[in-house]
C-alpha cells in the first residue's frame, strides 16, 4: 500500500485538459491514483460494477507522478490521449467498455515504413482475420 498515492491537483488538470478535447456521449466517472511502481505513465482501467456502483465511478485512472518530470509536454499528452482513446462507449446501451489500440508494432518498423503505411497493414490483417471469423460463424450456420 506504500506505493499508492493522491495524484496532484496540476496532473488532474492535465488529464482533463486533454480529456475534454474529446467527444463522448456520456458523462464519465473518473477515480484517480497515484502509484509509484508503475512502469508506465498513466493507465486507464474499468472499475467492476459493483464497485463503480460504491464509488460512482466507471473508470479508474493511475498515473505516476513521479513520470511526469520525465516527459516532455508533448508526450505527456500524447501518453495520455492514448489512453484516454482506450475508452470506449456504447451509445444505445450507455455501457462504457475499454478497447485495444488499432496499431502494435515496433518502432523500427514505424522508423522504415512511416506510420501510415504500418496502420494500413495491421488494418488489413485486422480486417482479414474478422472476415475469416465471420466466414466460420456463417458456416456453422448453414449446416
Amino acid at each position: 500500500m506504500d506505493n499508492f498515492y493522491e495524484v496532484s491537483e496540476d496532473t488532474i488538470k492535465t488529464f482533463f485538459e486533454i480529456f475534454n478535447k474529446k467527444s463522448f456521449p456520456v458523462s464519465i466517472g473518473f477515480q484517480f491514483i497515484g502509484n509509484e511502481k508503475q512502469k508506465e505513465l498513466i493507465k486507464v482501467t474499468k472499475i467492476s460494477d459493483p464497485y463503480a456502483f460504491l464509488v460512482k465511478k466507471e473508470i479508474l485512472v493511475s498515473i505516476n507522478d513521479d513520470l511526469m518530470s520525465v516527459f516532455d509536454e508533448e508526450s505527456i499528452t500524447i501518453l495520455m490521449e492514448q489512453e484516454i482513446d482506450k475508452i470506449n462507449i456504447n451509445i444505445e446501451t450507455g455501457k462504457i467498455k475499454l478497447v485495444k489500440t488499432d496499431l502494435n508494432t515496433f518502432s523500427s518498423i514505424v522508423n522504415k515504413y512511416g506510420v501510415e503505411k504500418v496502420a494500413r497493414a495491421n488494418k488489413v490483417e485486422e480486417l482479414y482475420q474478422e472476415q475469416k471469423k465471420d466466414a466460420k460463424t456463417d458456416e456453422e450456420f448453414i449446416a
